[in-house]
Order: C-alpha cells, then structure tokens, then sequence
C-alpha cells in the first residue's frame, strides 16, 4: 500500500513520521514545497520524494497525511478526494465552516475516507474515562501561559480539541450552549462554553492567559470521578479514596497522547476499507458547534 504524506513541518516531524517509519508494510511518499527539508526528511527516512504535488497525485498512493498549512487544506484536500483519496487531516479541517462542509459532503459522495486528527479520542487516560458512562457533569480545561489569539484561530486551532473531547465523554445530545469570554483589543483572552443536556451539563475552559501550561480533564459519575491530568495520568475517586488508574512513565509519549492509535486506525482503515474512529460527518459537528461558539464571541467588545 502507497501512502502519502504532505507537509513536513513540526508537527509531522514529532508526532507523526516516527510512527509511520515503524511501518516497514507501506511504501511513503513525501511533498513539500520545501526542497530542502523534503531531501533531509526523504533521506532519513528513505520514503520516495516528489517535487510537486501531482506527481504525487500520480504515484498510486490510496491514502494521505495532510499536514500542511491550515489555509492551504481545502485545496490540498479537494484535490486528494477528487483524485479518489482517502484522507487524514489536521485540525481544523478549514477555518470556515462552508468549506469544511463542502468537503464532507465531497468525501461522502466519493465514498472516501476523510479523518480529522482528533488524537484525544485514542489516548489511553480519555478511552478510561469513557468508560464512566452517564456522567452527569464533565468539566475539561486546556490552559496556556501568556497567549491570547485572535477568535477564529483561538477557537479552530486550539479550544477545538476541548470541544471534540467534552462530545467524545459527554455522550448526549445538546439542548443549549452558553458562551462567554474576555476579548480585548481584538484578541482573545479566555472561553468558556457549558454544553447543557437535561440534567448533565459539559462545561470547556480555556484560559491562554493563565500562569502554566496543563490540560484537565473530570468525568463525574454518582458514583465516582475519573480525573485525567495533562493527557498522561489517570485517577479514579471515591468517596474520600483516590486511585491511580492509568498512566505509566514508560509508555512512549505518542501512545499516551493517542497518535500512534488514531495514526494506525486511519492506515488500517485504508486498507481494509472500513470507517475510522472518526468519520467525517462527527468530526463536522465538532466544528459546527465551534462555528456557534466563534459567532457568539464575535459579539463581544
């Protein structure tokens, strides 16, 4: 099988090439307008190299990594599905939601695969709070220290990640969303959304002007709390008892975070020509319900 990859920058290099290098079964193909980093990376790795993006359209490849720029995605998309396809994506799969629409229905309509990287959904500690079904209350803050953004780009590039893992955990349909913020002089400084179904409620909180970098997530069940800490450690309480349920120092760090599972899933459904985890039309809601929380906060002065 011929896969291929486009786009080589940081993230490529440090989540995704050291698993896809493991895969002695599947033959790489790399693009990037860079030469020079396309040489270096096509050499370390021995996959095949392509100087322009049709001749890897051309290459036989039957599935693609997208890790290009987010505003050159839909190009770069239309042009794999049309060619026939299956595609993985970074997130956002755009900035805008017409787009992203458009290149669902796309997908849809040429029976391909089109897979947003949502890796949260693959990592150990959130598959174990999964678990806790029927949660009444799940609460998930992502914080950064000093790094307010501009609201489309806040909300799709990062807060989009708090949004898929409260629908991930938060197994019920929505009846109102609350959102509020601080913006200031354009930029935005914090969000945060409560998702309200019944009862139960899902409230995200990401706050870019914070003192440190972490990302908490609880699950509360009537009958215990799962706690998950910066992706990596798990803890189950009950009543005053608290257990350590999942996280170990020697698990490399791309399984704890769920990139090698969410990377293999897409490879196997590839070539097994089956759904992954994440299908197209769940990974739009994501970013309909993100598209609500941006007009929302586009109001605010």
């Amino acid at each position: 099988m011929k896969i291929g990859i486009i786009g080589l920058g940081d993230i490529a290099q440090k989540a995704y090439l050291p698993v896809l290098a493991e895969r002695g079964d599947i033959e790489f193909h790399l693009y990037t307008r860079n030469q020079q980093k396309l040489a270096a990376i096509g050499a370390k790795y021995r996959f095949h190299q392509h100087n322009d993006f049709d001749s890897m359209l051309q290459s036989g490849i039957k599935g693609a990594f997208v890790h290009s720029s987010t505003e050159s995605h839909y190009e770069i998309v239309r042009k794999l599905l049309e060619a026939g396809i299956h595609v993985y994506v970074d997130k956002p799969i755009t900035y805008e939601l017409e787009s992203a629409r458009e290149l669902t229905r796309l997908a849809e309509q040429k029976q391909l695969i089109l897979m947003t990287g949502f890796n949260r959904r693959y990592a150990p500690v959130y598959r174990k709070l999964k678990e806790l079904e029927q949660p009444n209350m799940v609460i998930m803050q992502k914080n950064r220290r000093a790094l307010p953004g501009e609201v489309r780009n806040f909300i799709f590039d990062d807060f989009i990640h708090v949004v898929d893992t409260l629908r991930y955990l938060f197994p019920y349909e929505i009846d109102q969303m609350i959102v509020s913020g601080k913006k200031q002089d354009g930029l935005l400084y914090h969000v945060v959304v409560q998702l309200i179904s019944g009862g139960s409620i899902a409230i995200g909180i990401m706050n870019r002007d914070s003192g440190t970098l972490e990302e908490k997530v609880e699950v509360f069940h009537s009958s215990k709390k799962g706690t998950a800490i910066n992706v990596s450690d798990l803890y189950i309480s009950m009543d005053r008892e608290e257990t350590k349920a999942g996280g170990s120092d020697w698990e490399p760090t791309l399984h704890k975070r769920g990139f090698e599972q969410m990377i293999n899933d897409f490879l196997q459904a590839v070539n097994e020509d089956f759904l992954p985890g994440i299908t197209a039309a769940d990974s739009l809601v994501t970013h309909e319900i993100c598209e609500k929380i941006v007009k929302q906060l586009e109001t605010l002065h």
